[in-house]
């Protein structure tokens, strides 16, 4: 007799089981669902963040954030302080993209809160513009590393001042990233007076992430 899925390929599967819940009585709960909008965003004390930033590095976090969409999405915003006069926030960002404990979960998750690839280069260059205007912006040749892996970033600059703008991806299960954990995204901004963009970015290359379900020691993943 044949199996299963060579009756009901998977996407077949999918496709009824989506059929069924939508005459079922749920299309109106699924409807509003697939429509949720991200909470408002809330106070929290830095320590809730779930990240911690190298101690010698210089960036005091002013204020920390944090929203939810949907039961699948969490991110989080740490205000970092900026000693420049420039327009914007210096900011360290970290969107976790969880896994629906449920089928009726994985039917029915709200739309991805970034995109995949995070930016294009037309999405860089509308962000950097709004980021640094009226400085001279370049994307950096070659990408920097962490302890999670490559990262790219740019960097704008002008007479007296620098700022970076680092963005990286994680979706590495074999290292990194327990099967319940989809993604996460980090995206870190900071100004600096001078022209040191590597003491900017050292806060972004010796970060630590202490999400319940990622505690990882740097040893862990050193040296892959």
């Amino acid at each position: 007799m044949p199996g299963i899925d060579s009756i009901f390929p998977k996407a077949g599967i999918w496709a009824a089981l989506a059929a069924a819940l939508l005459t079922s009585g749920c299309a109106g709960w699924m409807r509003d669902n697939m429509e949720l909008a991200p909470t408002p965003w809330r106070r929290i004390q830095p320590a809730a963040l779930p990240v911690t930033l190298p101690p010698a590095a210089d960036v005091p976090v002013v204020a920390a954030r944090m929203r939810d969409t949907g039961t699948v999405y969490k991110s989080y915003l740490a205000v970092l302080g900026n000693p420049t006069a420039l327009p914007g926030e210096n900011r360290l960002s970290i969107d976790v993209q969880t896994l629906p404990d449920s089928l009726l979960g994985a039917l029915v998750q709200p739309p991805r809160i970034f995109p995949v690839p995070l930016y294009t280069s037309e999405t860089l260059m509308a962000k950097t513009r709004k980021e640094f205007p009226d400085m001279e912006v370049k994307l950096a040749e070659v990408s920097r590393r962490n302890r999670y892996g490559d990262y790219d970033y740019v960097v704008a600059q002008n007479l007296a001042n620098s700022c970076v703008l680092a963005w990286q991806l994680l979706t590495d299960h074999k290292r990194m990233l327990p099967e319940r954990i989809e993604a996460v995204r980090l995206e870190y901004r900071a100004c600096g007076m001078g022209d040191n963009v590597r003491a900017l970015l050292a806060p972004f290359d010796g970060l630590v992430l202490t999400l319940p379900e990622t505690v990882l020691e740097a040893e862990e993943l050193g040296g892959a």
